[in-house]
Protein backbone atom coordinates (compact mmCIF):
# COMPACT_ATOMS: atom_id res chain seq x y z
CA UNK A 1 0.00 0.00 0.00
CA UNK A 2 1.45 3.03 -0.87
CA UNK A 3 2.26 6.04 1.78
CA UNK A 4 -0.87 8.53 0.02
CA UNK A 5 -2.97 5.25 0.22
CA UNK A 6 -2.26 4.68 4.16
CA UNK A 7 -2.89 8.32 4.76
CA UNK A 8 -6.19 8.37 3.14
CA UNK A 9 -7.01 5.41 4.78
CA UNK A 10 -6.07 6.44 8.21
CA UNK A 11 -8.04 9.69 7.99
CA UNK A 12 -11.37 7.86 6.41
CA UNK A 13 -11.50 5.84 9.30
CA UNK A 14 -10.67 8.58 11.44
CA UNK A 15 -13.78 10.32 10.19
CA UNK A 16 -15.70 7.14 10.38
CA UNK A 17 -14.88 6.77 14.13
CA UNK A 18 -15.36 10.61 15.25
CA UNK A 19 -19.08 11.20 13.28
CA UNK A 20 -19.90 7.94 15.24
CA UNK A 21 -18.67 9.65 18.30
CA UNK A 22 -20.00 13.02 17.93
CA UNK A 23 -23.43 11.99 16.61
CA UNK A 24 -23.53 9.30 19.73
CA UNK A 25 -22.33 12.28 22.27
CA UNK A 26 -25.64 14.45 20.56
CA UNK A 27 -27.86 11.79 20.80
CA UNK A 28 -27.54 11.21 24.54
CA UNK A 29 -26.99 14.78 25.67
CA UNK A 30 -28.94 16.89 23.86
CA UNK A 31 -31.64 15.54 21.48
CA UNK A 32 -35.07 15.05 22.74
CA UNK A 33 -37.38 11.94 21.15
CA UNK A 34 -40.16 12.85 19.06
CA UNK A 35 -43.51 11.19 18.34
CA UNK A 36 -42.41 9.24 14.96
CA UNK A 37 -39.06 8.07 17.22
CA UNK A 38 -41.75 6.92 20.18
CA UNK A 39 -44.40 5.60 17.82
CA UNK A 40 -42.27 3.18 16.02
CA UNK A 41 -40.58 1.78 19.23
CA UNK A 42 -44.25 1.50 21.22
CA UNK A 43 -45.60 -0.78 18.05
CA UNK A 44 -42.53 -2.89 17.85
CA UNK A 45 -42.61 -3.35 21.52
CA UNK A 46 -45.93 -3.47 22.33
CA UNK A 47 -47.10 -5.94 19.26
CA UNK A 48 -46.19 -9.59 18.20
CA UNK A 49 -44.50 -9.83 15.69
CA UNK A 50 -47.85 -11.25 13.67
CA UNK A 51 -49.65 -8.13 15.01
CA UNK A 52 -46.69 -6.54 13.55
CA UNK A 53 -47.02 -7.40 9.99
CA UNK A 54 -51.15 -6.86 10.14
CA UNK A 55 -50.01 -3.14 11.08
CA UNK A 56 -47.74 -1.91 8.50
CA UNK A 57 -50.27 -0.55 6.04
CA UNK A 58 -51.11 2.05 8.83
CA UNK A 59 -47.72 3.51 9.44
CA UNK A 60 -46.76 3.21 5.48
CA UNK A 61 -43.15 1.42 6.70
CA UNK A 62 -41.93 -2.00 5.98
CA UNK A 63 -41.03 -4.25 8.41
CA UNK A 64 -37.04 -3.96 9.19
CA UNK A 65 -36.77 -1.04 11.59
CA UNK A 66 -39.75 -2.51 13.26
CA UNK A 67 -38.74 -5.76 13.65
CA UNK A 68 -35.30 -4.63 14.71
CA UNK A 69 -36.68 -2.99 17.49
CA UNK A 70 -38.41 -5.82 18.18
CA UNK A 71 -35.46 -8.12 18.81
CA UNK A 72 -33.38 -5.65 20.73
CA UNK A 73 -36.54 -4.62 22.87
CA UNK A 74 -35.69 -7.46 25.07
CA UNK A 75 -32.74 -5.31 26.80
CA UNK A 76 -35.67 -2.54 27.55
CA UNK A 77 -35.74 -3.29 31.24
CA UNK A 78 -31.70 -3.99 31.60
CA UNK A 79 -30.76 0.03 30.01
CA UNK A 80 -34.36 2.06 29.30
CA UNK A 81 -36.23 2.11 26.09
CA UNK A 82 -34.52 5.28 25.31
CA UNK A 83 -30.92 3.44 25.50
CA UNK A 84 -32.02 0.89 23.84
CA UNK A 85 -33.58 3.16 20.66
CA UNK A 86 -30.73 5.19 20.79
CA UNK A 87 -28.45 2.42 20.50
CA UNK A 88 -30.47 0.60 17.92
CA UNK A 89 -29.60 3.47 15.40
CA UNK A 90 -26.26 4.30 16.37
CA UNK A 91 -25.64 0.89 15.02
CA UNK A 92 -27.51 1.60 11.73
CA UNK A 93 -25.17 4.74 11.34
CA UNK A 94 -21.63 3.12 12.05
CA UNK A 95 -23.15 0.75 9.34
CA UNK A 96 -23.94 3.16 6.66
CA UNK A 97 -20.75 5.19 7.44
CA UNK A 98 -18.70 2.33 7.46
CA UNK A 99 -19.26 1.91 3.66
CA UNK A 100 -19.41 5.59 2.84
CA UNK A 101 -15.49 6.78 4.40
CA UNK A 102 -14.16 3.07 4.65
CA UNK A 103 -14.99 1.59 1.34
CA UNK A 104 -15.78 4.14 -1.42
CA UNK A 105 -13.40 5.01 -3.08
CA UNK A 106 -14.64 8.83 -4.08
CA UNK A 107 -12.38 11.94 -2.51
CA UNK A 108 -11.73 12.59 0.99
CA UNK A 109 -13.65 15.86 0.19
CA UNK A 110 -16.65 14.18 -0.43
CA UNK A 111 -16.44 12.17 2.59
CA UNK A 112 -16.14 15.22 4.52
CA UNK A 113 -19.06 17.10 2.66
CA UNK A 114 -21.80 14.20 2.47
CA UNK A 115 -21.60 13.38 6.17
CA UNK A 116 -21.86 16.94 6.95
CA UNK A 117 -24.40 17.37 5.27
CA UNK A 118 -28.55 17.78 6.51
CA UNK A 119 -29.74 14.25 6.03
CA UNK A 120 -26.46 12.52 7.06
CA UNK A 121 -25.72 14.51 10.09
CA UNK A 122 -29.31 15.39 11.45
CA UNK A 123 -32.29 14.17 9.39
CA UNK A 124 -31.28 10.27 9.40
CA UNK A 125 -27.89 10.77 11.64
CA UNK A 126 -29.77 12.61 15.03
CA UNK A 127 -33.46 11.65 14.57
CA UNK A 128 -33.88 7.69 15.43
CA UNK A 129 -35.80 6.78 12.65
CA UNK A 130 -35.15 4.02 10.06
CA UNK A 131 -34.28 6.12 7.65
CA UNK A 132 -30.73 4.93 8.19
CA UNK A 133 -31.67 1.64 7.42
CA UNK A 134 -32.13 2.85 3.62
CA UNK A 135 -28.48 4.36 3.56
CA UNK A 136 -26.92 1.04 4.73
CA UNK A 137 -28.13 -1.09 2.88
CA UNK A 138 -28.45 1.29 -0.61
CA UNK A 139 -24.25 1.81 0.23
CA UNK A 140 -23.86 -1.32 0.81
CA UNK A 141 -25.48 -2.81 -2.66
CA UNK A 142 -23.36 0.09 -4.58
CA UNK A 143 -19.87 -1.22 -2.54
CA UNK A 144 -20.98 -4.68 -3.73
CA UNK A 145 -21.85 -2.98 -7.40
CA UNK A 146 -18.25 -1.74 -7.16
CA UNK A 147 -15.70 -4.11 -6.13
CA UNK A 148 -17.40 -7.08 -8.39
CA UNK A 149 -16.31 -9.50 -6.06
CA UNK A 150 -19.47 -10.99 -4.34
CA UNK A 151 -22.11 -13.72 -5.42
CA UNK A 152 -25.14 -12.35 -7.48
CA UNK A 153 -27.28 -13.47 -4.59
CA UNK A 154 -26.07 -11.17 -1.91
CA UNK A 155 -26.47 -8.17 -3.98
CA UNK A 156 -29.87 -9.36 -4.31
CA UNK A 157 -30.17 -10.21 -1.02
CA UNK A 158 -29.52 -7.06 0.24
CA UNK A 159 -31.84 -5.00 -2.73
CA UNK A 160 -34.56 -7.20 -1.28
CA UNK A 161 -33.89 -5.32 2.34
CA UNK A 162 -33.56 -2.09 1.19
CA UNK A 163 -37.11 -2.50 -0.10
CA UNK A 164 -37.93 -3.41 3.68
CA UNK A 165 -36.62 0.23 4.86
CA UNK A 166 -39.02 3.01 2.82
CA UNK A 167 -41.06 2.87 0.36
CA UNK A 168 -38.25 5.62 -1.03
CA UNK A 169 -36.02 2.45 -0.55
CA UNK A 170 -37.82 0.41 -3.33
CA UNK A 171 -37.60 3.05 -5.62
CA UNK A 172 -33.52 3.60 -4.67
CA UNK A 173 -33.44 -0.51 -4.97
CA UNK A 174 -35.11 -0.15 -8.57
CA UNK A 175 -32.89 2.49 -9.49
CA UNK A 176 -29.64 0.58 -7.95
CA UNK A 177 -30.80 -2.83 -9.82
CA UNK A 178 -31.91 -0.87 -13.16
CA UNK A 179 -28.05 0.69 -12.50
CA UNK A 180 -26.63 -3.00 -12.52
CA UNK A 181 -28.62 -4.04 -14.97
CA UNK A 182 -27.35 -1.56 -17.41
CA UNK A 183 -23.66 -2.64 -17.04
CA UNK A 184 -24.30 -6.32 -16.99
CA UNK A 185 -22.29 -8.05 -19.81
CA UNK A 186 -25.56 -9.76 -20.90
CA UNK A 187 -28.86 -7.76 -19.95
CA UNK A 188 -31.33 -10.66 -20.75
CA UNK A 189 -29.42 -13.21 -18.57
CA UNK A 190 -29.29 -10.65 -15.38
CA UNK A 191 -33.36 -10.51 -15.95
CA UNK A 192 -32.83 -14.10 -14.50
CA UNK A 193 -30.19 -13.88 -12.20
CA UNK A 194 -30.90 -14.20 -8.58
CA UNK A 195 -30.01 -10.50 -8.22
CA UNK A 196 -33.21 -9.73 -9.95
CA UNK A 197 -35.24 -12.99 -8.31
CA UNK A 198 -34.58 -11.53 -5.09
CA UNK A 199 -35.33 -8.24 -6.03
CA UNK A 200 -38.40 -8.96 -7.20
CA UNK A 201 -38.88 -11.27 -3.99
CA UNK A 202 -38.23 -8.15 -1.63
CA UNK A 203 -40.73 -5.43 -3.76
CA UNK A 204 -43.74 -8.09 -3.67
CA UNK A 205 -42.88 -8.72 0.25
CA UNK A 206 -43.28 -4.89 0.44
CA UNK A 207 -46.55 -4.53 -1.53
CA UNK A 208 -48.02 -7.35 0.36
CA UNK A 209 -47.54 -6.03 3.71
CA UNK A 210 -47.39 -2.44 3.32
CA UNK A 211 -49.65 -1.32 0.32
CA UNK A 212 -52.90 0.10 2.01
CA UNK A 213 -55.96 -1.82 1.91
CA UNK A 214 -58.22 1.54 1.77
CA UNK A 215 -58.07 3.73 -1.56
CA UNK A 216 -58.36 7.02 0.92
CA UNK A 217 -55.75 5.70 3.17
CA UNK A 218 -52.90 7.52 1.65
CA UNK A 219 -54.91 10.97 1.13
CA UNK A 220 -55.93 10.92 5.27
CA UNK A 221 -52.03 11.51 6.01
CA UNK A 222 -51.62 14.10 3.55
CA UNK A 223 -52.05 16.66 6.41
CA UNK A 224 -52.61 19.35 3.81
CA UNK A 225 -55.81 19.22 1.23
CA UNK A 226 -53.50 20.07 -2.04
CA UNK A 227 -55.00 20.73 -5.37
CA UNK A 228 -53.22 18.40 -8.18
CA UNK A 229 -51.94 21.23 -9.64
CA UNK A 230 -50.11 22.12 -6.33
CA UNK A 231 -48.77 18.59 -5.76
CA UNK A 232 -47.33 18.63 -8.98
CA UNK A 233 -45.13 22.11 -7.89
CA UNK A 234 -44.50 20.34 -4.20
CA UNK A 235 -43.16 17.35 -5.71
CA UNK A 236 -41.26 18.62 -8.29
CA UNK A 237 -39.77 21.34 -6.37
CA UNK A 238 -39.13 19.35 -3.31
CA UNK A 239 -37.68 16.12 -4.81
CA UNK A 240 -35.27 18.96 -6.59
CA UNK A 241 -34.45 22.35 -5.20
CA UNK A 242 -35.60 21.71 -1.53
CA UNK A 243 -33.49 18.50 -1.35
CA UNK A 244 -30.06 19.27 -3.38
CA UNK A 245 -30.22 23.54 -2.61
CA UNK A 246 -32.02 23.17 1.17
CA UNK A 247 -32.62 25.88 2.60
CA UNK A 248 -32.36 28.08 -0.60
CA UNK A 249 -36.56 28.80 0.02
CA UNK A 250 -38.99 28.03 2.54
CA UNK A 251 -39.29 24.46 2.96
CA UNK A 252 -41.74 23.62 0.07
CA UNK A 253 -43.92 21.17 2.28
CA UNK A 254 -44.75 24.24 4.34
CA UNK A 255 -45.14 26.82 2.37
CA UNK A 256 -45.88 25.09 -1.28
CA UNK A 257 -43.62 25.53 -4.23
CA UNK A 258 -42.36 29.19 -5.66
CA UNK A 259 -41.13 30.42 -9.39
CA UNK A 260 -37.76 30.99 -7.74
CA UNK A 261 -38.36 26.98 -6.46
CA UNK A 262 -39.23 25.97 -9.25
CA UNK A 263 -36.43 27.17 -11.57
CA UNK A 264 -33.84 26.28 -9.12
CA UNK A 265 -35.13 23.04 -9.54
CA UNK A 266 -34.33 22.90 -13.24
CA UNK A 267 -31.03 24.30 -12.37
CA UNK A 268 -30.64 20.93 -10.24
CA UNK A 269 -31.78 19.18 -12.85
CA UNK A 270 -28.67 20.85 -15.10
CA UNK A 271 -26.25 19.72 -11.90
CA UNK A 272 -27.43 16.28 -11.48
CA UNK A 273 -26.59 16.08 -15.28
CA UNK A 274 -23.23 17.79 -15.14
CA UNK A 275 -22.35 15.64 -11.91
CA UNK A 276 -22.95 11.60 -13.82
CA UNK A 277 -22.86 12.84 -16.85
CA UNK A 278 -19.28 10.61 -17.39
CA UNK A 279 -21.36 7.48 -16.31
CA UNK A 280 -24.69 7.49 -18.49
CA UNK A 281 -25.74 4.25 -16.67
CA UNK A 282 -25.63 6.29 -13.40
CA UNK A 283 -27.10 9.08 -15.04
CA UNK A 284 -29.78 7.43 -15.78
CA UNK A 285 -30.62 4.99 -12.61
CA UNK A 286 -30.37 8.37 -10.89
CA UNK A 287 -33.43 10.09 -13.26
CA UNK A 288 -35.51 6.94 -13.24
CA UNK A 289 -35.07 7.33 -9.33
CA UNK A 290 -35.91 10.98 -9.38
CA UNK A 291 -38.83 10.29 -11.90
CA UNK A 292 -39.99 7.57 -9.79
CA UNK A 293 -40.13 10.32 -6.58
CA UNK A 294 -41.70 13.04 -8.25
CA UNK A 295 -44.19 11.18 -10.07
CA UNK A 296 -45.01 8.76 -6.47
CA UNK A 297 -45.43 12.54 -5.15
CA UNK A 298 -48.22 13.92 -7.69
CA UNK A 299 -50.17 10.36 -7.52
CA UNK A 300 -50.04 9.53 -3.55
CA UNK A 301 -47.83 10.97 -0.76
CA UNK A 302 -45.93 14.46 -1.32
CA UNK A 303 -43.92 14.01 1.34
CA UNK A 304 -41.34 16.03 3.19
CA UNK A 305 -37.56 17.06 3.42
CA UNK A 306 -37.53 13.73 5.30
CA UNK A 307 -38.61 11.43 2.66
CA UNK A 308 -37.03 13.46 -0.01
CA UNK A 309 -33.66 13.23 1.38
CA UNK A 310 -33.59 9.87 0.28
CA UNK A 311 -32.30 11.45 -3.15
CA UNK A 312 -29.49 13.02 -1.71
CA UNK A 313 -28.45 8.75 -0.28
CA UNK A 314 -29.38 7.89 -4.47
CA UNK A 315 -26.67 10.75 -5.21
CA UNK A 316 -24.12 9.83 -2.87
CA UNK A 317 -24.22 6.66 -4.33
CA UNK A 318 -24.36 7.37 -7.60
CA UNK A 319 -21.15 9.53 -7.70
CA UNK A 320 -19.33 6.28 -6.11
CA UNK A 321 -20.30 4.41 -9.32
CA UNK A 322 -19.28 7.20 -11.56
CA UNK A 323 -15.53 6.72 -9.79
CA UNK A 324 -14.82 10.68 -9.88
CA UNK A 325 -11.42 12.14 -9.50
CA UNK A 326 -11.17 15.56 -7.72
CA UNK A 327 -7.92 16.60 -9.77
CA UNK A 328 -9.30 15.50 -13.05
CA UNK A 329 -13.62 15.98 -12.38
CA UNK A 330 -13.14 19.03 -10.86
CA UNK A 331 -16.51 20.67 -12.58
CA UNK A 332 -18.06 18.24 -10.83
CA UNK A 333 -16.34 18.46 -7.21
CA UNK A 334 -17.61 21.78 -7.42
CA UNK A 335 -21.16 21.17 -8.13
CA UNK A 336 -21.35 18.73 -5.54
CA UNK A 337 -19.73 21.04 -3.19
CA UNK A 338 -22.80 23.90 -3.56
CA UNK A 339 -24.85 20.92 -3.38
CA UNK A 340 -23.52 19.94 -0.09
CA UNK A 341 -22.55 23.67 1.20
CA UNK A 342 -26.65 24.09 1.06
CA UNK A 343 -27.26 20.60 3.14
CA UNK A 344 -24.19 21.77 5.13
CA UNK A 345 -25.27 24.89 6.70
CA UNK A 346 -28.74 23.79 6.77
CA UNK A 347 -27.73 20.90 9.30
CA UNK A 348 -25.39 22.65 11.36
CA UNK A 349 -28.73 25.42 11.69
CA UNK A 350 -30.41 22.22 13.02
CA UNK A 351 -27.91 20.71 15.39
CA UNK A 352 -27.16 24.36 16.71
CA UNK A 353 -31.04 24.43 17.39
CA UNK A 354 -31.79 21.43 18.81
CA UNK A 355 -28.57 21.64 21.16
CA UNK A 356 -30.25 25.34 22.38
CA UNK A 357 -33.84 24.15 22.66
CA UNK A 358 -35.95 21.52 23.77
CA UNK A 359 -36.47 19.02 20.63
CA UNK A 360 -40.48 19.10 22.09
CA UNK A 361 -42.01 20.04 25.30
CA UNK A 362 -42.69 15.84 25.78
CA UNK A 363 -39.48 15.60 28.02
CA UNK A 364 -40.54 18.15 30.90
CA UNK A 365 -44.16 16.77 30.43
CA UNK A 366 -43.50 13.93 30.89
CA UNK A 367 -41.36 13.96 33.82
CA UNK A 368 -43.31 16.02 35.58
CA UNK A 369 -46.17 13.68 35.36
CA UNK A 370 -44.20 11.07 36.49
CA UNK A 371 -43.19 13.32 39.57
CA UNK A 372 -46.58 14.44 40.19
CA UNK A 373 -49.10 11.67 39.14
CA UNK A 374 -49.94 8.93 40.94
CA UNK A 375 -50.08 5.17 39.13
CA UNK A 376 -53.62 4.72 40.28
CA UNK A 377 -54.91 8.40 38.70
CA UNK A 378 -55.31 7.99 35.33
CA UNK A 379 -54.13 10.36 32.25
CA UNK A 380 -56.74 10.44 29.56
CA UNK A 381 -55.12 11.86 26.52
CA UNK A 382 -57.81 14.06 24.50
CA UNK A 383 -55.48 13.59 21.15
CA UNK A 384 -53.46 10.38 21.00
CA UNK A 385 -51.43 11.53 17.97
CA UNK A 386 -49.38 14.38 20.34
CA UNK A 387 -49.75 11.88 23.71
CA UNK A 388 -47.15 9.32 22.54
CA UNK A 389 -43.78 11.03 23.10
CA UNK A 390 -45.45 12.22 26.74
CA UNK A 391 -46.08 8.10 27.21
CA UNK A 392 -42.75 7.86 26.47
CA UNK A 393 -41.14 9.93 28.83
CA UNK A 394 -44.14 9.07 31.27
CA UNK A 395 -42.77 5.36 31.69
CA UNK A 396 -46.70 4.37 31.65
CA UNK A 397 -49.63 4.08 29.28
CA UNK A 398 -52.61 6.81 28.82
CA UNK A 399 -56.24 6.32 28.57
CA UNK A 400 -58.35 6.59 25.31
CA UNK A 401 -62.23 7.76 25.20
CA UNK A 402 -64.76 6.65 24.55
CA UNK A 403 -63.55 2.64 25.07
CA UNK A 404 -61.19 3.79 28.00
CA UNK A 405 -58.52 1.31 26.83
CA UNK A 406 -54.82 2.07 27.86
CA UNK A 407 -52.65 2.91 24.70
CA UNK A 408 -49.59 3.90 24.11
CA UNK A 409 -49.14 4.18 19.90
CA UNK A 410 -51.72 5.50 17.83
CA UNK A 411 -53.33 4.66 13.57
CA UNK A 412 -52.68 7.29 11.41
CA UNK A 413 -55.96 7.06 9.80
CA UNK A 414 -57.72 7.29 13.49
CA UNK A 415 -59.84 10.19 13.32
CA UNK A 416 -59.70 12.38 16.99
CA UNK A 417 -62.09 11.81 19.22
CA UNK A 418 -63.46 14.81 21.68
CA UNK A 419 -65.41 13.30 24.65
CA UNK A 420 -68.09 14.98 26.95
CA UNK A 421 -67.29 15.71 30.81
CA UNK A 422 -69.95 12.98 31.33
CA UNK A 423 -67.92 10.96 30.02
CA UNK A 424 -65.04 11.65 31.97
CA UNK A 425 -66.43 11.53 34.86
CA UNK A 426 -68.19 8.09 33.89
CA UNK A 427 -64.15 6.85 33.67
CA UNK A 428 -63.38 7.93 36.22
CA UNK A 429 -66.36 6.82 38.86
CA UNK A 430 -65.48 3.31 36.62
CA UNK A 431 -61.99 3.39 37.59
CA UNK A 432 -63.05 4.18 41.28
CA UNK A 433 -60.73 7.03 41.46
CA UNK A 434 -61.43 10.50 43.13
CA UNK A 435 -60.62 12.46 39.44
CA UNK A 436 -58.29 12.69 36.44
CA UNK A 437 -55.99 14.16 34.71
CA UNK A 438 -56.51 15.60 30.98
CA UNK A 439 -53.32 15.92 28.58
CA UNK A 440 -54.12 18.11 25.61
CA UNK A 441 -51.84 19.51 23.42
CA UNK A 442 -53.86 23.10 23.13
CA UNK A 443 -56.09 24.65 25.91
CA UNK A 444 -59.10 22.93 25.98
CA UNK A 445 -62.92 24.64 25.79
CA UNK A 446 -63.75 25.52 29.13
CA UNK A 447 -67.12 25.30 27.99
CA UNK A 448 -67.10 21.78 27.09
CA UNK A 449 -65.12 20.97 30.25
CA UNK A 450 -66.83 23.11 32.89
CA UNK A 451 -64.85 21.14 35.83
CA UNK A 452 -61.42 20.90 34.17
CA UNK A 453 -58.84 23.25 36.04
CA UNK A 454 -55.67 23.63 34.39
CA UNK A 455 -52.67 22.67 36.47
CA UNK A 456 -49.57 23.13 34.67
CA UNK A 457 -48.86 24.32 31.10
CA UNK A 458 -45.75 23.03 29.32
CA UNK A 459 -45.33 26.01 26.53
CA UNK A 460 -41.77 26.49 26.73
CA UNK A 461 -40.19 27.01 23.06
CA UNK A 462 -39.26 23.93 21.30
CA UNK A 463 -37.71 22.75 18.01
CA UNK A 464 -41.46 21.40 16.88
CA UNK A 465 -43.35 24.37 18.08
CA UNK A 466 -45.51 21.61 20.16
CA UNK A 467 -47.25 22.60 23.71
CA UNK A 468 -48.68 20.38 26.31
CA UNK A 469 -51.53 21.04 29.01
CA UNK A 470 -52.78 18.84 32.04
CA UNK A 471 -56.52 19.63 33.51
CA UNK A 472 -57.44 17.94 36.36
CA UNK A 473 -60.76 17.15 36.57
CA UNK A 474 -62.23 15.99 39.86
CA UNK A 475 -65.10 13.47 40.07
CA UNK A 476 -68.57 14.27 41.09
Amino acid sequence: MEPSSKISRFVSISLWVSTIIFLSYFKWNYHELWKDEWQAWFVARDKSIGELFSFLYYEGHPILWYLYLKILSIFEPLIGAINVISIAHVITIAGGLYFLHVRFKMSILLKILFTCSYFLLFEYGVINRGYFLVVLFSFWAVDLIRSKSSHPYMLGIVLALLCQTEVYGVFLAMSISFYAWLESEDRKAFLSSSTFKWLMGGMLFFVLSVFPRSLDHISKTQGKAWSFSDKIGISFQGNLSNTYLIGSTPDTASYGATMIGLMLSLATIVGLWLVLRKKPSALMAMALFVTMMVGFGILFFVGGVRQWGIGFVALIGFVELTQLELKRDWIQHGILSIFAVFSIIHGFKAIKTDSEIAFTNAKRTGEFIQLKVPEKVPVIALNKFEATPVIGYTGRKFYELPDGKEFSYFRWVDKIYLPTENEIMLFAKFKNVGGVILLSPTLIDENRFPSATLWESFTDENYKNEKYYLYVVKAK
